[in-house]
């Protein structure tokens, strides 16, 4: 009996199994989607689906059969569903499913250690220094001197005193 991983709806496997012909025995690869998993314990089965030679094909398996030699898992795949029955209406790209990049607990991880680490090696720095560093950084800015007569027609633009308005008259 083989080890068994963790599969989920959703993930590419490839189940090596054991076909028995007549007096010969032998191992088969299936590789598919799971569809589904039904029943508890020992009686645990899982649904494969593939597409060959464009027909679907689905195959149910015991999870804890003794004819299961192998089960690779070649991608975690992203659902949001128990039963993907859906796919059986779906061909070509439309049948793609999302793969699931990490787990959320190891990105939390992963997070909590970067930063951790942050800490361990970045000093603090009080603030008054920064803001002494930061000064001396930026490049003094030229202000530009502009003559009074320029400062007076600016704000009478502002104003709308330099500009011709039109005037409204009323009709009585």
């Amino acid at each position: 009996m083989a080890k068994i991983p963790d599969i989920k709806p959703g993930d590419l496997v490839k189940v090596y199994a054991k076909i028995k012909e007549g007096n010969k025995e032998r191992i088969t690869p299936f590789q598919g989607i799971v569809i589904q998993i039904r029943g508890s314990n020992l009686s645990k089965t899982f649904t494969v689906r593939k597409i060959s030679a464009g027909i679907g094909v689905e195959r149910i398996f015991p999870l804890h059969s003794p004819m299961i030699q192998k089960i690779e898992i070649k991608k975690k795949g992203k659902v949001r569903r128990a039963k993907l029955n859906y796919l059986r209406q779906r061909k070509g790209r439309k049948l793609k499913i999302k793969e699931l990049s990490q787990k959320p607990e190891k990105i939390k991880e992963q997070v909590s250690e970067k930063s951790e680490k942050q800490e361990k090696t970045t000093p603090e720095i009080p603030k008054k220094e920064k803001s002494e560093k930061q000064e001396k950084t930026k490049p003094e800015e030229k202000k530009q001197e502009i003559p009074e007569e320029q400062k007076i027609k600016k704000s009478k633009e502002n104003k709308g005193e330099g500009a011709p308005r039109q005037k409204t008259v009323e009709k009585t």
